[in-house]
């Protein structure tokens, strides 16, 4: 697979004592449960499919994508490869179908593929995901968007991530988590301009503004991960911040 995405599990990955012990309670709770990854192609998506597989907690584990991805490391009998087609809603639904929980990683720029592909990707396709996870009887969905995401803001990305939080939240998921994460600070191979810059004086300004600025992808999948495993009594939409994102996890280390 030369065009593969690898996705390695190592000694670096920061799980945590309150993680593994949150994810056996979750496990011994709820039994064969079974989750789907969106996007496990991506920056965050290649994190928390790592952080899935690393938790044991459960039974599959499934990413749906273009590319196919390699994986190295613990529970790999257990992960499961699907190609993605978001266009085909009625193929969506059997991918989705006998998954338990959703994380949606989803997402491009409009920088890298223009407005209309944008739009296509974040709205359209994350909609349609979405809308097949809940026919097919998905319990908790979770879905990373951005800081900033507002259906009425005048800015194109705010705005989509904005309108697709809110039909999300919408659906009548049992359980919805929707994650607002800052800048991501990752080790991109085709890294964009801006976070290009940005790196470079993001350590300064979360000085300055901790908790606010940035976040490490490996900590936002870690946080989707991790807020899976609390026990919820009854249907809730959530959303979480980037600053509860960094202050649950440096909690945990």
């Amino acid at each position: 697979m030369s065009d593969a995405v690898k996705i390695v599990v190592d000694d670096k990955l920061a799980l945590g004592e309150p993680f593994t012990k949150a994810a056996s309670e979750f496990k011994a709770r709820s039994p064969g449960k079974s989750a789907l990854v969106l996007g496990s192609t991506g920056e965050v998506g290649r994190e928390v499919v790592k952080h899935l597989m690393a938790s044991n907690a459960f039974d599959k584990v499934t990413v749906l994508a273009r590319r196919p991805i390699e994986y190295t490391g613990p529970n790999a009998e257990k992960l499961e490869q699907k190609p993605a087609d978001f266009e085909n809603t009625e193929q969506l639904e059997r991918d989705f179908a006998g998954h338990t929980h959703t994380f949606s990683c989803l997402g491009t720029t409009r920088s890298k593929n223009g407005k209309d592909a944008f739009y296509k990707v974040d709205h359209d396709y994350a909609l349609n995901a979405a809308k097949a996870a809940k026919t097919a009887g998905v319990e908790h969905y979770s879905n990373c968007s951005s800081n900033g995401a507002d259906k009425n803001s005048m800015f194109l990305y705010m705005k989509t991530k904005g309108e697709v939080d809110s039909e999300i939240q919408d659906m009548g998921f049992p359980r919805v988590s929707i994650f607002r994460p800052s800048m991501l600070l990752c080790d991109r191979k085709e890294a964009r301009l801006l976070e290009k810059a940005a790196s470079y004086v993001m350590p300064l300004l979360d000085y300055v503004m901790p908790s606010k600025m940035s976040i490490p992808t490996s900590t936002v999948a870690w946080a989707m991960v991790n807020n899976t495993f609390k026990k919820v009594d009854t249907p809730i939409a959530e959303l979480l911040t980037n600053k509860q994102m960094l202050d649950e996890f440096k909690k945990s280390q």
